[in-house]
């Protein structure tokens, strides 16, 4: 019987054992998963220039090329992966012969990412892809970014 108990024992230590080594494992591999992933909220507004990013909760980003009031707003759908920030254009919002002349170069349903490092209240917005995506994309997206409260 107290062979028996020892077997139990040890078999209900070992298994303890094993899921605390699971556990911490997992902790760790989450941690660096949120390291890798970028910091998806506030609001942004580049450095010498009118493009503003709004990241809203539930994945989604407002690009505003022209300032805040601006003639054109651009949602998207976002997601952030290995230090990238993929993004799908959801609706754009405007004027409608804005909308129209943006919609050539950007329709809804076009896809895009680009890195989206933060530091402090500094974010730097770089290399900026998609499928042909336009130039005027990248260099209204690219640069450095202040915090806005």
């Amino acid at each position: 019987m107290a062979r028996t108990a020892f077997k139990c024992g040890a078999a209900l230590l070992c298994a303890i054992a094993a899921c605390a080594i699971l556990v911490h494992l997992n902790m760790n591999a989450s941690a660096g998963d949120k390291k890798d992933k970028p910091a998806l909220s506030g609001n942004w507004e580049l450095k010498g220039g009118e493009m503003r990013i709004e990241f809203l909760d539930k994945g989604v980003m407002k690009l505003f090329p022209h300032g805040e009031q601006g003639p054109i707003v651009i949602v998207c759908k976002c997601t952030a992966e290995k230090k990238l920030v993929k993004a799908k254009i959801t609706e754009l919002e405007g004027k409608d012969e804005v909308i129209k002349r943006v919609r050539e170069l950007l329709p809804v349903g076009f896809e895009f990412s680009f890195k989206w490092q933060v530091k402090d209240a500094v974010a730097t917005a770089s290399d900026v892809e998609g499928a042909k995506a336009p130039a005027i994309l990248k260099s209204h997206l690219e640069g450095e970014y202040e915090k806005k409260k």
